[in-house]
């Protein structure tokens, strides 16, 4: 078995469709490819569930234009649309718009995963269509049927057992097989959606390929593979050709945008490689994530965060940061969800980062300011240096207005002001 992974771009619109399934039919069986929902469709979807959770009207607006986006993808792909098509995207279309068109509960994250995974949900059913229509039989699974999650919604936990089980008997061992997925959603015993968190189909290829025991996996983007630096950022990068495992999961950690932090893992327990191809060009070799000591070539990494938001707390009773403080702040850290980029603590002060457009940070803020002072730091930049070089840091302390800083014999951290 090989597992592909597509994002969002390789299928934002018919041409790009088109373009993977060339990609697909090239390789042999068996093949499971997990797709991601099509462009921009996953923010699309939030703003849907901001708006729809709040009991505003625009809504359905939002819907229609949801609707207009894959229509059109869909006209383009087919010059007569298959009536088989129409009536599952139509079923798709009904299901979502009767959710919506509900009164919500008070649960916001239950409420976003019952509506973010339909982006997958019409993706995959288009591009499985289309597949179908060009002579590429395949099977169309739903990735709900063999992932068994947690109630943890908007990050759901895998429950690993259960869904081994059930995804070597909806997966079943043929030669011959092309099956085509979702990544991203889970269920939950209950039966209800789950998400496994925002950027988590690369997670989903990854579980399958633990599950299945695949021998590779690929996952496309449109880059030639993993880059030394940002290149939205940076003027001059360099891909890097072989990164160990150990290393994509420090990577992955300090955001870098290529690979979800949470994948490596799976596919690292059963030694199973994982490249990273360009589906602009996938003659170029790309980048190979597997066992290893030394990424090759050795360079510096760059990882930039935008949008950071520093958060200072001091106890308003002049006493210090001590042990009981830490577990107070972490637990209201964790009851708010808040992911934390990097902290740094004094004997009277602790301080963290975060991004800014977290949704319950204002929230998180205010509990925290009935016990301590909370100066709020907005509109920084976090730049990540691994395998650093005193020209590295010397250039980044010269070009910017450094806050923070944290180093130790790999890594480097500066929180700065944004330029």
């Amino acid at each position: 078995m090989i597992i592909y992974k597509f994002g969002g771009a390789s299928v934002k619109d018919a041409a790009a469709i088109k373009n993977i399934c060339q990609i697909i039919g090239k390789v042999k069986r068996p093949l499971t490819v997990v797709i991601s929902a099509i462009g921009t469709t996953t923010n699309l979807l939030e703003e849907i569930v901001d708006a729809y959770f709040s009991g505003n009207d625009k809504a359905l607006e939002l819907f229609d234009l949801l609707k207009e986006n894959h229509t059109s993808v869909i006209d383009d792909l087919f010059e007569e649309v298959p009536a088989k098509v129409s009536s599952e995207i139509n079923a798709l279309f009904i299901e979502l718009k009767t959710k919506i068109s509900k009164p919500s509960s008070d649960q916001f994250n239950f409420e976003y995963d019952q509506v973010i995974g339909f982006g997958e949900l019409l993706s995959t059913t288009i591009v499985a269509a289309y597949l179908n229509h060009i002579g590429q039989n395949n099977k169309w699974i739903d990735v709900r049927t063999c992932l068994d999650s947690d109630d943890n919604y908007v990050d759901a936990n895998i429950l690993w057992d259960s869904s081994k089980e059930k995804a070597n008997a909806v997966f079943p061992d043929n030669p011959a097989a092309l099956y085509i997925t979702q990544g991203f959603i889970a269920r939950d015993p209950n039966g209800f959606t789950t998400s496994l968190g925002r950027e988590g189909s690369d997670y989903t290829a990854a579980i399958l390929a633990h599950l299945l025991g695949a021998d590779k996996m690929i996952i496309w983007k449109d880059v030639l593979g993993i880059l030394n630096a940002d290149p939205d950022y940076f003027d001059v990068t360099t891909k890097l050709d072989l990164i160990p495992y150990h290393e994509a999961i420090e990577l992955s950690y300090y955001g870098a945008r290529v690979i979800h932090p949470k994948t490596i893992k799976p596919l690292q327990a059963k030694k199973i490689p994982l490249w990273v191809k360009s589906f602009i060009d996938p003659s170029q070799k790309g980048t190979l994530i597997t066992k290893g000591d030394q990424p090759q070539p050795l360079l510096p990494n760059y990882i930039v965060k935008k949008r950071q938001l520093l958060v200072t707390l001091k106890p308003l009773n002049f006493s210090f940061i001590g042990e009981k403080d830490l577990v107070f702040i972490f637990t209201l850290v964790t009851k708010y969800r808040i992911k934390l980029n990097f902290t740094q603590n004094t004997a009277v002060s602790f301080a963290f980062c975060a991004n800014s457009s977290a949704r319950n940070m204002q929230d998180l803020v205010a509990e925290l300011e009935e016990k301590y002072e909370v100066e709020l730091s907005e509109d920084l930049e976090l730049i990540t240096v691994r395998h650093y070089t005193p020209a590295t840091i010397e250039e980044i302390q010269n070009k910017h207005h450094v806050l923070v800083e944290q180093k130790n014999s790999n890594t480097a951290i500066y929180l700065t002001v944004a330029n």
